[in-house]
C-alpha cells in the first residue's frame, strides 16, 4: 500500500484547533448575514447523532464557519452554494461533508478508545489545561480569548473537547504502535512497505556546472568536465582499493571531503531514503542495479558525476518525500498509515443518524450571497 503524503496525521481535531486558537474569520460568507445564519436555529438543535450522542447546532455551525472561512481564504468567492466546487460536489455538499467528516473522525477516536479501554491520563488532562493557558497568554487575557472564539462561534468547551480528542488519539496510537511507532519491528515495516519500492543510498557528487558572478548555473566546458571526471575516478579507485575493516566510515570520509551535494551532507548524511521519482532517473536506475553494500561506477546525471553506495533501508530514516514535513521516520509513517486504517474501521462501526434540521439545511437561504 502506497503511503499517502503526510496530512494532519491522525488528528483532524488538530486542524480545527488552529481556528479555535485565534485564526481570523474570513470576511463574507458565512458572515454576510452577521449573526442571522447562526440564529436560524437554536444552539441546542440536534443536527445528527453519532452512537446516540447528539451533535448540536452550536458545534456544527462552528465547523461550517471554519470550513467556509478556509475556502474563502484560498481566494474562492461563493455566489451560489449549488455550484460545483470540487470532485463533482457543490459548495454546500463539500462543506457539509467536511464538517461531518471531522465529527466522525473525532467520534471514531472516542469509540476506539472506549473499545481499547484507553483514557486520558492525568498528564494529558494537565496538557489540555496548559494548552488553554497558552492560548490565554497569546491572546493577552481569557476575556480577549473568549471574545475571539465567540467571533468564530467557538468556545472554551469546544477547545477542550477537540484538544482532549487529539490527546486521546495519541494515547490510542501509542498503545497500539508505541511512541514514534517503536512497537513495529523492522520486519513489520518491511512487510507493510514491500510494494513501495524504497531504496537507500549515499553518494559522492562532483558537479559539472559552475556558478557565474550573477549566481546563474552554467555548464562546464568539456575540458573542465574531463578534469572533474578524472577526480571522480581517483576517488572511485580509492574506494575500490580500500582494504580496511570499516568501509562505511571510509566512504563517509570521502563523501565529507569531496561531495558537492549539500543536501546529502547536511540533510541526509546517513543516506537518501527514496522511491520512484524522488531522484533523477540515472541515479535511481544505478541504485536499483546495485546489491546492498554495492558500489557503482561513475554515474553521470544532469548534476554531475556520482559514485553511489547502496545501503540497506533504515526504517528510522525519513523518506525524502516526507522530509519537508519534519523528521518523520518510515517506521512512524508506517504506524500512522496503519492507524488511519484502524480509525477507518472504527468509523465504519459508528451509527450515524441525521435530523430533519440537517436535511433541511439550505445554504443559499442560510448564507445569502452579497448583492
Amino acid at each position: 500500500m502506497k503511503l499517502k503524503k503526510l496530512t494532519a496525521l491522525i488528528l483532524v481535531a488538530v486542524l480545527v484547533l488552529s481556528a479555535l486558537a485565534g485564526c481570523n474569520k474570513a470576511e463574507g460568507t458565512p458572515s454576510n448575514g452577521g449573526g442571522d445564519a447562526y440564529s436560524a436555529l437554536k444552539p441546542e438543535t440536534v443536527m445528527l447523532t453519532v452512537n446516540g450522542g447528539d451533535i448540536v447546532w452550536s458545534e456544527f455551525f462552528y465547523l461550517l464557519n471554519y470550513i467556509v472561512s478556509d475556502i474563502e481564504q484560498q481566494g474562492e468567492s461563493i455566489k451560489d452554494w449549488s455550484e460545483i466546487y470540487t470532485d463533482d460536489k457543490s459548495y454546500q455538499e463539500y462543506v457539509l461533508e467536511s464538517a461531518v467528516e471531522i465529527i466522525l473522525q473525532n467520534s471514531s477516536i472516542e469509540y476506539g478508545a472506549q473499545q481499547m479501554g484507553v483514557t486520558l491520563s492525568e498528564e494529558d488532562k494537565n496538557a489540555v489545561k496548559a494548552d488553554w493557558e497558552a492560548q490565554i497568554s497569546a491572546a493577552g487575557s481569557e476575556e480577549a480569548l473568549l471574545e475571539e472564539l465567540g467571533k468564530q462561534y467557538g468556545s472554551k468547551e469546544l477547545f477542550e473537547k477537540y484538544d482532549s480528542i487529539a490527546y486521546l488519539a495519541e494515547a490510542c496510537f501509542n498503545e497500539m504502535y508505541g511512541q514514534d511507532g517503536s512497537k513495529l519491528s523492522d520486519q513489520d515495516v518491511a512487510d507493510y512497505t514491500a510494494e513501495d519500492g524504497y531504496l537507500m543510498a549515499k553518494h559522492i557528487l562532483l558537479m559539472t556546472s559552475n556558478t557565474d558572478e550573477e549566481g546563474n548555473t552554467v555548464p562546464m566546458t568539456e575540458k573542465e568536465k574531463a578534469a572533474v571526471y578524472d577526480k571522480a575516478e581517483e576517488i572511485l579507485n580509492a574506494l575500490k582499493n580500500y582494504d580496511g575493516d570499516d568501509f562505511d566510515a571510509f566512504f563517509d570520509e570521502q563523501m565529507q571531503e569531496h561531495s558537492q551535494d549539500p543536501g546529502g551532507l547536511v540533510s541526509f548524511p546517513d543516506g537518501y531514503l527514496f522511491q520512484d521519482g524522488d531522484m533523477v532517473k540515472e541515479f535511481e536506475e544505478a541504485t536499483k542495479a546495485l546489491e546492498i553494500g554495492g558500489l557503482s561506477d561513475i554515474v553521470e546525471t544532469s548534476y554531475g558525476y556520482h559514485i553511489i553506495y547502496r545501503l540497506p533501508v533504515d526504517y528510522d530514516a525519513t523518506p525524502m518525500a516526507y522530509a519537508t514535513y519534519g523528521a518523520y521516520s518510515l517506521r512512524y509513517l508506517t504506524a500512522v498509515d496503519m492507524f488511519k486504517s484502524v480509525v477507518e474501521t472504527w468509523k465504519n462501526s459508528l451509527e450515524v443518524n441525521y435530523s430533519d434540521a440537517y436535511n433541511k439545511l439550505d445554504f443559499n437561504k442560510l448564507f445569502p450571497a452579497e448583492a
